[in-house]
This record gives C-alpha cells, sequence and structure tokens, in this order.
C-alpha cells in the first residue's frame, strides 16, 4: 500500500525557526512569517520544504553577504514549496525568510479554529494539531520528524485572549499595529520535532500546581469550569514525578500546560509543554462524571505525560517507528495509572481492553507489522490504529514480563540519555534493553515487530506416571483458519505453563522449531494445565478436546484466576470465528461462566455476546439467542443493585453499567421498566441518574423504541453543557434506538450543527453498531460521501468512519458492493481500513455459512 514518495532532500536543513503567526479570529485567516536558519550542506540552488494550504507571498534568502528573491513553486500533490534561486548556496549557514497567509480552517487540523460559547455568543479560538503531518498547514517547514531544530514563537492576537505555546512566555507587548491586539512572544524551544510544536489563542480559566521537582502544571478549561480541571491536575503533577524516577531522568521544560479544545479529533495531543486534549479526556465534573470517564481521563493524561519522554525528548526517526511512540506510551499509561490509582486494577482491564483488541486486529490478513512501511503523508493516519498503540504496547508488557522491572529501567535510562533531543529507530531500543539485562532482546523481539501476525501454540499432553508431558507446536494464528504450513511464520515466544497449585514454568519457544516438548513435574491426570497464566504473552492457545474440559471445571470453581478465565472463553472464541471449533462449543463453554462475579470476564463475555450477535443479526433464531442472554445474566442480575453499594470496588461500579446494558438490549423487561422509570425522573428534573449507569439508562430506554423518548432524549442533548454527557446522549441513547425511522433523524442530526464535527463520526458509528441501524447508516455514508470527506479530509476520524459503516455486513454481494464503492470513490488514507472491513464482511460470512445449522440446532436443544 505504500505510494510512490521521497522525503526531503538534504541538502538543506534548518536549524533554528523564528515564527510570527497573527491569527484572525473573526475571519478565519492568518498570516505569519517563517525565518529559518539553516545548513547548506552542499552547493545548491534550490531549497525544499513543506507547505500545504498556505499562500507563499514572497521569500526571500540570504547567503553570506548576498541576499537573493528566488522564484517560488508550490507543489500541491507533494506538498512542498521549492524556492530557486539565481546562484548557487555557498556550504554553511544561511537564512531563509517566508511571508505567507493561510486559513484557520476547520478541519480540526494543521492551524484551525475551534468553536465555543460564552454568555450565548458564538466565539472562535485558533488552535494547533500538527501530527502527524500538519506543521506544514501553519508555517513552512522541514515536516518530519528527524529534522529536528528549536523554535521562537511569537504569537499576536486579541488582548482578551489567553495566548499560549510549548515554552513559558517572556515577553507581552501591545502590538503598534493594532491596539486591541498583543504581541506574545515565548522561550526558545528545546531541539524538536515540527509536529510537536503548539499555538492555543482562545479564552480559558485555569487551575495550577507544582510537581515534586518545582516544574509549574496548568489545566486550561473552559470558561466557569476550572474545577473540573481538578483531577487531571492530580494526575498530571503525581505522573510528572513518577516518570522522573521511573526513567531517572528529569522532565527537560520549566512548565507543563494541558487544556481542553472545544474541538479536537483525537483524544489528545503530546505536544513539548502543551498537550492538547478533547475534553472528555480531561474534564472531571464531579457530579456528572462517571467512574470509567474518569478511569480514561487518567489513562489519558498518563499516556500523554509519557510522550513528553518517549517521542518528544527522543523521537522516531520516521513514521514506520511509530510504536516506539504510542506502544510505549500505551504501555507506560497502564504501568503508571496502576501505580497512581491501584482501586483500578488497571492490569486486568489491560487483556479486554487493549491486548485482545490488538488480536483481533492482528488476526487479519489486512493487518500490518508493528514497524510498517510508512512513504506518503496521507499513509501515515491509517497506522494509528490497535497495532501501533494495542499491540504495541502488548508486546513491551510482554518484554517487560521477560526481562523485568529493573533491567527494564535500566535500559530506558541509558535509552533516553543517549538519545536524548535526537531520533531513533526501534533496533536501537533493542539494543540498550539487551545490553541492561543480558538477555537476547533483538533476536526475539525483532520476530514480534518485523512481522505482522502472531502465533497460536497448539497444546497435545500426554500423562506419565506423575508427570504431564505437553508438545507445544506453533504456527500463525489466522482469521480464517487456513493453515501457512511449514514455511510460515515463527517467532521467539517467551512460554510460561501453570497447573493446578503449582509453580509457573518458564520457557522460550524457538523461532527455528515448530514443536516443542516441555515436561511438568508432580501433574495428576485431574489437574489442568494451562499456558499464558496472566496473559501476558501476545498469543493464542488451542488445547485439545480434554484439557479444555479440565479447565472449564476450573473456571466454573474458580480456581483460575478472572483473568484466566476470560482468557479461556476469548481463546475459544477466537477458534470459533476461524472455523477451528463450533459455535456450539462457545455456547456450552458461556453457559459454564453462570456463577461468574468479576467485571473483566463479564467484559469478555460482553464482547463474544457483541461478535456473535453481528454474525447472526439478521437469523430467525435471533430471539432464541436474545433468550440465551438473559439466561446466561440471570444469576449476576442477582448479585447487581442498581445503586452503588457502600465499599464496592472500582470495577464492581464498571460491571453495574455493562449488565444492566446487556440484559436491557436483550429485553429484559424488569430492566427495562426500572431504567424507564429512572430516565422520567432524570428527565423532568427529577431524582439525578448516577452517572455511572446513565449511559446503561439510556441504552435500555432507547432499546424499547418510544418516539416520545427520543424527542426527550433530544432535547436533553441540546440543553446539555458537559461535553461526556452530550456524547452519552448521543452514543448511547439516541444512536441506540430500535426503531429504524428514528435512528434515521440521528444519521440527519449528525452532520447538523447541533453535533461538533468530532463527534459525528462517533455517532455514525454508534448507529452502525446498532443491528437495526447497520443498513441505513451504509446507505447514509454513500449519500453523504461527498460532504464527510471534504470535512474530514484523509483524517483517521474518517478513515475510522469507512470501517464502521461497512464492515457489519454477512454476504459476499455486499463485500463486492463496498470494494466497488471505495475502487470508484478512492479515499486516500483509508485503503487499509476498507481492505479490513471487506475482509471482516467475508470472514463473518464464513462463519455464518459454517456454523448457521450448528448454532439453530444448539438453540433447538436447550
Amino acid at each position: 500500500m505504500v505510494k510512490a514518495f521521497n522525503r526531503l532532500p538534504i541538502s538543506v536543513i534548518p536549524t533554528h525557526y523564528t515564527i510570527t503567526l497573527k491569527p484572525d479570529l473573526v475571519g478565519h485567516t492568518f498570516t505569519g512569517q517563517a525565518v529559518v536558519k539553516v545548513d547548506v550542506n552542499e552547493a545548491v540552488k534550490t531549497i525544499v520544504c513543506n507547505v500545504n494550504e498556505l499562500e507563499i507571498q514572497s521569500a526571500t534568502v540570504v547567503s553570506g553577504t548576498t541576499t537573493m528573491s528566488p522564484t517560488i513553486a508550490l507543489n500541491k500533490e507533494e506538498e512542498t514549496v521549492t524556492l530557486s534561486c539565481d546562484q548557487e548556496l555557498a556550504v554553511g549557514s544561511a537564512t531563509v525568510t517566508y511571508n505567507f497567509t493561510g486559513i484557520l480552517n476547520d478541519k480540526m487540523r494543521g492551524f484551525y479554529r475551534s468553536k465555543y460559547t460564552i454568555d450565548g455568543v458564538e466565539k472562535f479560538a485558533a488552535v494547533t494539531q500538527f501530527e502527524a503531518t500538519d506543521a506544514r498547514r501553519a508555517f513552512p517547514c522541514w515536516d518530519e520528524p528527524a529534522v529536528k531544530a528549536t523554535f521562537d514563537l511569537t504569537i499576536v492576537g486579541p488582548k482578551d485572549r489567553v495566548i499560549l505555546s510549548n515554552m513559558p512566555e517572556i515577553e507581552n507587548k501591545d502590538d503598534p499595529v493594532d491596539s486591541t491586539y498583543k504581541v506574545v512572544s515565548f522561550a526558545t524551544t528545546p531541539i524538536m520535532s515540527t509536529y510537536l510544536v503548539a499555538i492555543v489563542v482562545g479564552e480559558f480559566d485555569y487551575i495550577e500546581g507544582k510537581s515534586e521537582e518545582g516544574v509549574t502544571v496548568r489545566v486550561y478549561s473552559p470558561i466557569g469550569k476550572k474545577e473540573q480541571g481538578t483531577f487531571a491536575l492530580e494526575c498530571a503533577v503525581r505522573s510528572l514525578t513518577f516518570y522522573s524516577k521511573f526513567f531517572d531522568v528529569p522532565y527537560p521544560l520549566t512548565k507543563y500546560d494541558m487544556i481542553a479544545i472545544p474541538d479536537f479529533s483525537s483524544g489528545a495531543m503530546e505536544n513539548w509543554g502543551l498537550v492538547t486534549y478533547r475534553e472528555t479526556c480531561i474534564l472531571v465534573d464531579p457530579l456528572n462524571t462517571s467512574q470509567s470517564s474518569k478511569q480514561w481521563v487518567a489513562i489519558v493524561v498518563c499516556h500523554e505525560t509519557a510522550h513528553q519522554w518517549f517521542g518528544n525528548l527522543v523521537t522516531m526517526e520516521w513514521w514506520t517507528h511509530l510504536w516506539l511512540n504510542e506502544g510505549f506510551a500505551s504501555f507506560m499509561e497502564n504501568l503508571t495509572t496502576d501505580v497512581l490509582y491501584p482501586e483500578y486494577k488497571i492490569w486486568d482491564q489491560f487483556v479486554p481492553n487493549t491486548l485482545i483488541e490488538a488480536l483481533m486486529l492482528d488476526s487479519l490478513d489486512s493487518s500490518h507489522p508493528i514497524e510498517a512501511d510508512v512513504g506518503h503523508p496521507s499513509e501515515v493516519d491509517e497506522i494509528f490504529d490497535n497495532i501501533s498503540y494495542n499491540k504495541g504496547a502488548s508486546v513491551i508488557r510482554m518484554l517487560y514480563d521477560w526481562i523485568g522491572d529493573a533491567a527494564f529501567k535500566t535500559g530506558m535510562n541509558r535509552y533516553l540519555i543517549k538519545y536524548s533531543y535526537k531520533n531513533t529507530e526501534t533496533p536501537q531500543l533493542w539494543a540498550e534493553l539487551e545490553s541492561a539485562s543480558g538477555l537476547p532482546v533483538t533476536s526475539v523481539m525483532k520476530t514480534w515487530t518485523e512481522q505482522m501476525g502472531f502465533p497460536c501454540i497448539s497444546v497435545t499432553t500426554q500423562q506419565e506416571v506423575s508427570n504431564r508431558v505437553l508438545t507445544l507446536t506453533q504456527s500463525k494464528f489466522v482469521a480464517d483458519g487456513r493453515e501457512e504450513g511449514e514455511n510460515g511464520s515463527r517467532w521467539q515466544i517467551p512460554i510460561s505453563i501453570t497447573s493446578s497449585g503449582k509453580e509457573v514454568t518458564k520457557i522460550m519457544m524457538n523461532q527455528e522449531l515448530q514443536e516443542t516438548m516441555v515436561t511438568l513435574a508432580n501433574v495428576s491426570p485431574n489437574d489442568w494445565v494451562k499456558l499464558n497464566p496472566g496473559v501476558v504473552g501476545f498469543y493464542r492457545v488451542n488445547y485439545g478436546s480434554a484439557d479444555l474440559a479440565r479447565l472449564c471445571d476450573a473456571v466454573k470453581a474458580k480456581s483460575l484466576p478472572a483473568v484466566d478465565r476470560l482468557n479461556i472463553l476469548d481463546d475459544l472464541f477466537s477458534l470459533i470465528s476461524a472455523g477451528k471449533a463450533k459455535t456450539s462449543d462457545g455456547l456450552r463453554l458461556l453457559e459454564s461462566y453462570k456463577e461468574e462475579e468479576s467485571y473483566i470476564v463479564w467484559n469478555n463475555i460482553s464482547q463474544a455476546i457483541g461478535s456473535l450477535s453481528v454474525v447472526i443479526a439478521d437469523q430467525e433464531f435471533y430471539s432464541d439467542w436474545e433468550r440465551f442472554v438473559l439466561d446466561l445474566f440471570s444469576g449476576i442480575k442477582k448479585s447487581v443493585k442498581w445503586d452503588p453499594v457502600e465499599g464496592e470496588s472500582h470495577l464492581d461500579t464498571l460491571l453495574r453499567a455493562l449488565v444492566i446494558t446487556r440484559l436491557g438490549k436483550a429485553g429484559d423487561q424488569e430492566v427495562r421498566q426500572e431504567a424507564k422509570r429512572r430516565f422520567d425522573l432524570h428527565a423532568s428534573g427529577g431524582a439525578k441518574i448516577s452517572p455511572d449507569i446513565r449511559s446503561a439508562v439510556y441504552t435500555c430506554v432507547a432499546s424499547m423504541g418510544q418516539e416520545d423518548d427520543y424527542n426527550t432524549m433530544l432535547r436533553l442533548h441540546e440543553e446539555e453543557e458537559l461535553h461526556e454527557e452530550k456524547e452519552r446522549l448521543a452514543r448511547s441513547g439516541l444512536a441506540a434506538f430500535s426503531s429504524k425511522p428514528i435512528l434515521a433523524k440521528t444519521l440527519e442530526l449528525s452532520l447538523s450543527s447541533s453535533v461538533r464535527s468530532q463527534d459525528s463520526v462517533h455517532m455514525i458509528s454508534s448507529v452502525a453498531h446498532n443491528r437495526k441501524g447497520r443498513d441505513l447508516t451504509w446507505q447514509f455514508f454513500k449519500d453523504n460521501f461527498v460532504l464527510l470527506s471534504e470535512r474530514y479530509q484523509s483524517g483517521f476520524l474518517l478513515s475510522r468512519l469507512v470501517k464502521s459503516c461497512s464492515a457489519g455486513f454477512l454476504c459476499e454481494e455486499k463485500a463486492r458492493e463496498v470494494e466497488q464503492f471505495f475502487t470508484e470513490h478512492p479515499l486516500s488514507g483509508s485503503e487499509r481500513n476498507v481492505a479490513q472491513a471487506v475482509e471482516t464482511i467475508r470472514l463473518n460470512t464464513a462463519w455464518l455459512t459454517r456454523d448457521q445449522a450448528d448454532i439453530a440446532n444448539f438453540f433447538k436443544q436447550n
């Protein structure tokens, strides 16, 4: 999928930028000047750098005592500007000046505008989002991560606005041209990549704290909402100190600002010293924020703070190594959140929320290696996905477990010190961890980052007196179940094995050997044996029937830890979807979980239910399936209360919402009626629904499909100011109705002025994931294709929408239709997502064709 692409020439490279920008917050334009000191490495007549959607009014080049006025040539396709001089530039230093204008766009990329309202008056802020390749939309630059330089930034803006950038303000004076404007200059940045530059001009309140090391930390929030930044401030202060000690490398700046932006395409962006956030990822309203949302704020803040070292201080050389940023930050977010907030039990949640999500994507033929070849900028957005983030985090967790905490810390410290303010590729990290641990990190980890996919280990066992002899065979796990044969992919696999009450046995499964024998001593014939205790390894396991039966007994008896209980179920369902087992086997296994109490296990059960619900969405026995779900949840229904119980754990709080949602969707009338009672009270100004179950209540009410309830939710959505609550009402309420005419209204609403562009995609996707909304959403996507592609251009929001709108179908005809549509309407940067959607359709179609009779027979007999 790599397009023809050339990186910028290295004959002329920047060392320092002096940037002045003046945004017009009414006319939505900006003017700017970039004065760039460059090193001329060879005598040339041309200077090439990146520009996108800027107009260059003039440019000058000063080389020695000569000032030149070069010709200016823009290349829209390559996103470059070439200055051509009359004479060659001498080797040495030179200065290039660009004067330019641009548009404060509404695409949430580059230098853009973000709408907010104060006292009923609509206003705009100017905000930047440069990762991956959009600094070039704000000023001419060498917009590649390896071309680092220092920056002096000066921003001219209205006197009544807050103006922020990466570094502390060093001068604030009146604009000599316009007395209503001020000119704010900031301290020189460290050497850094262009994608980390940040600018914000708007109206904000803030709260402030200080880290143990004396770093000033601020959280900026919308006017009147500064107290909602309290929890994020605590997270930031504590995580800065944690990372400084963990890496034994101090945070290199004197301030750390975090700011809530009304319109923001991703969750957050780690700009050095000025991290920008979507409001739901940083603001916590004590009365209206759910515990799951609060947990998410902690995770995102810890993720972005990790980037201040991993990504900002040391940066990947090219986007191929994006995972060095995102995989590590995703691992560290969990490690840090677990230390700061142990009550969240974040490592238990990691398995269903992170590792399994990565396994699902990585089993597809349309997946990609962790180190994915990336060329043209349009391809970069596609790899901000569950491979770079979730698989990256999962293999680092596996590595961390293998080499141990002390060696990991030592290796990370050496890596960060050795490559501070520089760029790296993956092998340089492995070298430091190998040196610190004395283990063959490079040869092992290359097998995980340079090839896509992961292994499935088939286990056969034989009892020899008091010993159990295991034969382990590795092969690539492929979603369609085909075998790769002897020449297929192989891995170096750190394997852990446990059995009833015994010590864990650890081995390294050799890449060169397809088969490995292991003898476990003192294991009786009735003892269970399980691979991958704690689910630290990034692989699946296929047990023989006798071993699986013993593990099922252990699940019922709860003699396995919760994370291992969910692992048994998840591995089996993955084998079912690949045609290696029957769906009826999975349904029988699900019945073993009726007495289950753990949130993380129920979370995984819910994922399995969701997967199978897609496959049988159009079948006559769907109502039998709903009855099965109601019966499965009947035990946990009795123990889960509607209201919080004093002293309950964080995971018990999360379990309540999950159980209510599943019961309501499956048609439990008692649950639906109680949800309706609470909703009516809440909507009429009476007792408020606990924020922890609001999404669940909205879904239950929506599943009943009444238009009056829809209109009430619509009113609440329009009146609501808290972004989190607005999202709950949209995704769990308005998008969850069972009536197609109502869902059509929701789709129309999604593109109206009542819904921010950042939220439209999630709203449309939520309708697409609704069984009743699948066909409607695909048609809506096609009907509005031009509008959507213009609004989101080639960003990852659009890529995700492509997938969610098209992946739910269940026949070859639809697979071909989706392929044909995107052949005729190509979307640059979404090719991989289209391929994944089509592959998913074909996989689910094959699953249904293969097991339709098996499922129907199961329901007839049960």
